[in-house]
């Protein structure tokens, strides 16, 4: 049971990973309905590691982080980094 709670929630597996441990190791039959639910449940963690993303962004900005810098930290282009700031304007002081 721990091995199937531990795939569900596993930042590290993809979605076809996590379907292949259900249907396989524990011989759960993947209805279509089943996969919608596994996909929003990646696509929400996903959004959650890219608004955590977003907020390191901002913070590094804030604090006069050169966008070189801010690249090298989060692995971002530069162009990607000014497309964020540039959306969060209204969060900036």
């Amino acid at each position: 049971m721990h091995r199937l709670i531990g795939a569900l929630l596993s930042s590290e597996l993809k979605e076809q990973g996590k379907l292949d441990i259900i249907e396989h190791e524990y011989n759960i039959p993947i209805s279509s309905e089943f996969r919608e639910d596994v996909s929003v449940m990646c696509n929400l963690s996903q959004g959650i590691v890219d608004d955590t993303k977003v907020e390191i962004i901002i913070n590094m900005y804030e604090n006069k982080f050169s966008l070189e810098q801010i690249s090298l930290a989060t692995k971002k282009s530069i162009a990607e980094i000014e497309k964020i700031i540039k959306e969060n304007k209204s969060v900036l002081v």
